[in-house]
């Protein structure tokens, strides 16, 4: 008896054994590499990046272990610092990801043709207003400074403008935003309209002499683009000079800061914003998802994360259909189709993701779509 029990009790760890080994084998394992910045004067978005992706990972990791998938994140970072991104670059690259995510615009682009080379799906946290081309591998899920040029353009020139100020920082993408896209569509609409152009460097926090050019230029719009922390001093710098608000339109980074900022220093200033951030074109998907965030959080969610989280959902689906139709999760990122958080969730042929920016303006702490 206790021999045929000691038998049993070994064929039934046999076989136990056996299924384990067996799923464990089944167990597809994709190795997405995080290239961000996660310290440094931009790491506040590196960590609002992981934040979402890891929010969505937990909603969604039900439907990934049945799925016997494992996202293997491996988030190094470059400090907001281009020869570091390089280097963790190189380093990642010797574990052979799957997938490649680089942040965020300098550290990008000094990386981006090195990537290219090593034709791996790039997954870009890039404003720059670059064109992604078709087959290039390259994937945008993120607002950019292409997209709010096109909605800059069409803003200042319904307004019809006789002067118009424009204060960027400088760096690439807003440069380009401004004199390849802002500036020449807004000549070409109006030949006779008369500009006050200035760029200033990272590290400016003083903007007196800036806003005392802007007020003796007296334009009819300003254009104030730069992180947030420059746009809070520039916002200040021109209520102590009384420039009047209803001129100003700043870029989306702006929204970066409603949660540090008084509704009071923010209102009635119009910026350009994602469907998410407009309280009168959001779903209630988007309603429910914030709830829950500031319930979860004690703030509310930023649209940054919003869309990391976003991509999540895109690359658990993806994996999903790539598993069901035995096709790379390459190519099953085209087929995704879903409606997310910031809106619908479609790659079109050239790896950009289907914009809803738009204008809005600041009304007792929420933005509201421009009338």
């Amino acid at each position: 008896m206790k021999r045929k029990s000691f038998i049993s009790v070994a064929m039934v760890l046999a076989v136990c054994m056996g299924v384990f080994f067996s799923c464990k084998k089944n167990t597809e394992t994709i190795k997405i590499a995080c290239n961000l910045p996660m310290t440094g004067h931009l790491g506040y978005y590196g960590q609002w990046i992981k934040n979402g992706m890891d929010l969505a990972k937990i909603d969604l990791q039900r439907q990934i272990d049945s799925l016997n998938i494992v996202f293997d994140f491996d988030y190094q970072d470059n400090r907001g610092e281009t020869k570091d991104a390089i280097n963790v670059m190189q380093k990642q690259f010797i574990a052979k990801p799957d997938i490649y995510m680089s942040g965020i615009t300098s550290q990008t682009m000094a990386m981006i043709d090195q990537i290219r080379n090593k034709e791996i799906t790039h997954v870009l946290w890039s404003w720059t207003p670059l064109f992604l081309e078709e087959n290039n591998h390259e994937y945008r899920c993120w607002v950019n400074y292409g997209i709010e040029g096109e909605k800059l353009s069409e803003y200042c020139n319904q307004k019809s403008p006789k002067k118009l100020a424009y204060i960027y920082l400088d760096i690439l993408g807003a440069k380009v935003q401004c004199r390849d896209v802002v500036v020449p569509f807004l000549k070409k609409h109006n030949a006779e309209l008369e500009f006050y152009i200035e760029e200033y460097p990272i590290s400016t926090n003083d903007f007196k002499n800036i806003v005392l050019k802007i007020r003796d230029y007296n334009p009819d719009i300003i254009i104030l683009s730069g992180f947030k922390e420059h746009l809070m001093n520039l916002i200040k710098d021109c209520d102590n000079y009384n420039i009047d608000r209803a001129k100003i339109i700043c870029s989306m980074d702006l929204l970066d800061a409603i949660n540090d900022v008084s509704n009071e220093l923010l209102e009635g200033l119009h910026v350009t914003a994602p469907a998410f951030n407009i309280i009168d074109r959001q779903t209630p998907k988007t309603k429910e998802w914030i709830r829950n965030f500031t319930k979860n959080n004690s703030r509310e969610p930023l649209y940054t994360e919003a869309y990391s989280y976003d991509f999540m959902t895109i690359l658990f689906n993806a994996a999903k259909i790539a598993k069901e139709k035995s096709i790379s999760i390459e190519d099953a990122f085209s087929e995704v189709d879903i409606q997310g958080i910031t809106g619908r969730l479609h790659f079109q042929k050239n790896g950009e993701i289907e914009s809803n920016l738009s204008v809005g303006v600041f009304r007792n702490g929420k933005v509201l779509s421009e009338q």
